[in-house]
């Protein structure tokens, strides 16, 4: 995703919330984009742990969306290092509430 697809999808895209990831979508070509804040995880280990951890999160329970071409933004919100089941639940949610409306 370029850097102008996703400045215009986080200035007119639509957010879900459930702690520790939010998500903003809209309508697009069906790309994804992971990122965890630098301020908050200084070591690049951790960035890229949560990254893995919410990127298999979104492959094992992505069959909800499909079909759907959505350009979705996922970021984690969190302050701290949450496990996989807490951020599965969140990202579960989120394919929950995008699958339906």
């Amino acid at each position: 995703m370029r850097r102008n697809d996703i400045l215009s999808l986080l200035k007119n895209g639509k957010t879900v919330f459930k702690y520790p990831v939010r998500a903003t979508f809209e309508k697009g070509q069906g790309e994804l984009v992971f990122t965890v804040p630098k301020r908050n995880f200084k070591r690049a280990v951790k960035r890229n742990l949560l990254k893995r951890r919410m990127r298999e999160a979104y492959r094992l329970n992505c069959v909800p969306l499909e079909g759907r071409s959505l350009n979705i933004f996922f970021f984690y919100a969190g302050q701290q290092e949450e496990s996989y089941d807490t951020i599965a639940k969140s990202i579960r949610a989120i394919i929950s509430d995008l699958a339906a409306g």
